[in-house]
């Protein structure tokens, strides 16, 4: 299994997570260059760790991890950006549960591309009280065959 066909399933997921103002995209932009009117977006950042892991035999564990990036506008004064920031969250949950098959498995193929990708880590949130430039990072790692 590639890592791009991973990473590209794992953006397929990413996508029906929210109502995006733009397709989530593998190039992760600076918050200044990305407007107002176009949040909120997701941005997957490939720049985190790769694992190998060595158990029996000769074929390893590979993980990698994914950072999805989320901005969101949280300037009009009736946006609470941490209750945004938190469904946000909440979807990414019900997104990367396991269903189908995968359920009888206990874990998330993205579609058997795959061996599993989860939520992995501390996600970060910054809700935009001060600025109104709200920011969630999830960590997720994808565990290829």
């Amino acid at each position: 299994m590639s890592r791009n066909a991973a990473v590209e399933a794992l953006k397929v997921v990413v996508a029906g997570v929210w109502a995006w103002k733009t397709p989530p995209s593998r190039r992760l932009k600076l918050f200044a260059d990305v407007p107002a009117k176009d949040r909120p977006c997701a941005f997957l950042h490939e720049g985190g760790d790769e694992t190998y892991t060595w158990q029996t035999g000769a074929i390893p564990k590979r993980r990698i991890e994914v950072k999805v990036f989320v901005y969101i506008d949280a300037r009009d004064p009736k946006t609470v950006g941490a209750v945004l920031l938190n469904d946000i969250m909440d979807a990414f949950d019900a997104r990367l549960a396991p269903k189908g098959a995968d359920a009888m498995l206990g874990r998330n193929t993205l579609a058997g591309t795959q061996y599993m990708a989860r939520i992995a880590g501390r996600p970060i949130k910054v809700p935009g009280d001060l600025d109104g430039d709200g920011l969630l990072i999830v960590p997720v790692e994808i565990e290829l065959p």
